[in-house]
């Protein structure tokens, strides 16, 4: 019966997932042409202001730290139907004629796209600009197993609940584009202050501790991979 019910649960979450009302997010992973960085940089400026005018939301970040690192180029709206009517105004023939215009600039490659990915927030109360500012990230992208995506979702969001209650803010996507069925698992803080004290309070967690015993007695996914980060300042 619990069984049922989680499964019954989840899948009214996932159903929102894929409805018009949850923040929709697409990422792409560049790497600059050596040498070529500040031009990277100011071509993502550069398209960050048409993809705006076209009702997406828009931030970079960089991954690590350091001058060379891999940067995110990442656009948000608010829902299904906020994207439809981006993606038609880009491929309208003023948003055509505008994307080669800013193409056109560029006789060679300032980057390499290396990575890709979209989905939908979990949380259908979320919109795009709840991601507006600066801030510190980690995201782990998660392999339900087969058969157990319930179960997964549901430890997920008992992480998500201790997390922020430990200072952290946490985001869950499932993935729409590419890889489908892996789960972002995101936290969020103000600063790498905030994410330090954060980690000292989840150290100090019984529950936590008890989480991650319960996670490697029997986990109900596999972590493919994590990364941290950085929003840039100057967008």
């Amino acid at each position: 019966m619990m069984r049922a019910k989680i499964w019954l649960v989840l899948a009214g979450l996932l159903l929102a997932t894929s409805s018009t009302y949850a923040e929709v997010i697409e990422n792409y992973t560049w790497k600059a042409v050596p040498g070529k960085d500040a031009e990277m940089l100011a071509a993502f400026t550069e398209a960050k202001a048409i993809h705006e005018d076209m009702g997406a939301s828009v931030s970079m970040s960089q991954h690590g730290t350091g001058s060379t690192q891999l940067i995110d180029y990442t656009m948000r709206w608010d829902n299904l139907d906020a994207w439809a009517k981006s993606m038609d105004m880009g491929r309208s023939p003023e948003g055509a004629a505008r994307w080669q215009k800013f193409m056109a600039q560029y006789d060679e490659p300032v980057g390499e796209m290396v990575a890709s990915s979209g989905g939908a927030n979990l949380d259908s109360s979320k919109s795009a600009d709840d991601f507006d500012g600066n801030y510190v990230f980690a995201v782990f992208v998660w392999e339900p197993n087969e058969g157990q995506r319930a179960e997964f979702l549901a430890g997920a969001m008992a992480a998500e609940k201790l997390h922020e209650s430990l200072g952290a803010r946490v985001e869950v996507y499932g993935e729409q584009f590419g890889d489908f069925g892996r789960v972002h698992y995101v936290m969020m803080y103000d600063d790498y202050a905030s994410w330090a004290e954060s980690n000292k309070k989840m150290a100090q967690s019984k529950e936590w501790a008890e989480m991650q015993a319960a996670s490697a007695a029997g986990g109900t996914g596999t972590l493919v991979s994590t990364m941290r980060g950085q929003t840039l300042v100057a967008q």
